[in-house]
């Protein structure tokens, strides 16, 4: 496929994104009924996502309770799953990230039940950052007792390469290969983690993964995912920040449920034999984790799947020094995962290359996934929140119309529908976040359910707006850079 053939698709999701965000605007002038009846389905479409999301949490945060009581290790002994053979290489990719950031990441994984001296920590620096290789060698020196070793890579980054995971993971994994290779170490016993610089490990962890990859027949056609929670400090970013990132954590409690649609994000675990056919992360990509499911999906003829761990990996809301610098980072963040859209072109292009090994059921689950995902990310809170009202605005003969008149009546009583199901999304919240700290007030609490009246400014603010951005500057050629979200150390 030629170069101008991969930019013409790579702009098809966000045009189509861009028509349908503005046809309540000009089909009303032309297909009033029309216009009435597809938001009418977009609403129940919404009712739909908010009663699996809803419904969906709640299955997977009982499901947490159980696997966290659980003995995993024991269970591997009860069913002769030998994970003293397992190995796990730990990536985290780092670029300025600070020193007591990344000693509690080490710390959470050398407090696993797993054997520690089975974990080989890659601590993946770049080259743009003077001091990392002072700070990365201060941190080997303080753990390298309690793991298998730790490796210490430094990327340069080299012409036609995007700075970020993917590039940076790519250049770390040539190091462990040769290590691996040195030390004998057995790949059919081994996985690999890429592990954000802020996420906390959940102790029970690799001790889980061991013994989903001992049980499971096809291990090396097997991602794994844990439910990543924004909650190392929650507490103490800014109201509008707490909203996404709860709504951020829940989705991904809830997405554990649908392994069949799901993908790999932020934190997941593969194993090596996997990461090695698949050709590892590409260094020209920007969101690398559901870039490196599809690539690995293609590499395997699509028998790759993602299986869920009902664990919970702590991460850290995005947070800057004050108000104004948290919100242009949450919004800096979003745009980022939102120019994930170039997934959908690269998805077409490796299908068209691969159609004659891969199952056409198979990819359309996969892929009509990530085409809505990236299709509706800028359109929901149009056709959500203005929907309902524009039509009869716009055109005025539709207002005197039994349509026309009962459109922001039933839009509005199939929307608050949805609100029952907030109520499960509020609840498992409270469940799985950490207790609040004693120097908040107890009006915190009350503070804390209010938040979500706020949606529909951050739904603007931090989902249709970055999308926008992103799909604009695709369409327009405007490449983006990647901008590590600053990490700051508990106050």
């Amino acid at each position: 496929m030629s170069k101008l053939s991969n930019s013409f698709l790579e702009k098809l999701t966000p045009i189509f994104s861009l028509v349908l965000l503005t046809s309540p605007f000009w089909l009303s002038f032309f297909l009033p009924k029309l216009t009435v009846y597809l938001i009418f389905i977009f609403d129940l479409y919404f009712v739909y996502r908010g009663a699996s999301l809803g419904i969906n949490s709640v299955r997977s945060y009982l499901k947490i309770r159980k696997s966290v009581k659980t003995d995993w290790l024991e269970k591997c002994r009860q069913e002769n799953l030998d994970y003293q053979k397992m190995h796990h290489v730990v990536f985290i990719p780092t670029y300025k990230e600070p020193v007591l950031i990344l000693e509690r990441t080490l710390s959470f994984l050398s407090e696993q039940e797993f054997p520690t001296k089975n974990i080989l920590v890659v601590l993946a620096g770049e080259a743009r950052e003077e001091d990392f290789l002072v700070k990365a060698g201060d941190l080997k020196e303080k753990f390298k007792e309690k793991f298998l070793d730790i490796l210490i890579t430094k990327h340069t980054l080299l012409e036609g390469e995007v700075a970020g995971k993917s590039s940076n993971q790519n250049f770390a994994s040539q190091t462990v290969n040769a290590y691996l290779a040195e030390k004998n170490i057995d790949k059919d016993h081994l996985t690999f983690t890429s592990c954000d610089a802020d996420v906390a490990m959940h102790p029970k962890y690799f001790s889980n993964v061991s013994y989903l990859f001992l049980r499971n027949p096809n291990r090396y056609l097997r991602f794994w995912q844990g439910a990543l929670l924004f909650y190392n400090n929650i507490w103490r970013v800014p109201i509008p920040i707490r909203v996404v990132h709860t709504l951020y954590s829940i989705s991904g409690v809830a997405e554990l449920m649908r392994p069949q649609t799901a993908f790999i994000y932020s934190t997941y675990t593969g194993s090596w034999r996997l990461l090695e056919k698949t050709g590892f992360w590409d260094p020209d990509v920007i969101s690398e984790d559901w870039h490196l499911f599809f690539k690995a999906f293609f590499a395997t003829n699509g028998h790759v799947e993602l299986e869920p761990v009902f664990l919970p990996l702590s991460a850290d809301a995005v947070e800057g020094r004050n108000l104004r610098e948290s919100l242009a980072a949450q919004y800096q963040q979003n745009r980022r995962w939102a120019w994930g859209v170039v997934d959908v072109a690269y998805a077409i292009k490796q299908f068209r290359i691969h159609k004659g090994s891969v199952s056409i059921p198979n990819f359309i689950l996969r892929f009509l996934r990530v085409f809505e995902q990236h299709l509706l990310w800028p359109v929901n809170w149009w056709v959500i929140t203005l929907g309902a009202t524009l039509p009869p605005l716009i055109n005025a003969q539709l207002r005197f119309t039994t349509l026309g008149y009962y459109l922001p009546k039933l839009a509005g009583l199939i929307l608050t529908i949805t609100t029952v199901f907030i109520l499960l999304i509020i609840v498992v919240d409270f469940m799985l976040r950490p207790p609040r700290p004693q120097n908040l007030k107890k009006t915190f609490f009350l503070t804390n359910i209010l938040q979500y009246l706020l949606l529909p400014i951050t739904g603007f603010l931090f989902g249709s707006l970055p999308g926008m951005d992103a799909h604009t500057r695709l369409i327009l050629g405007k490449r983006l850079d990647y901008k590590v979200t600053e990490k700051f150390e508990e106050k």
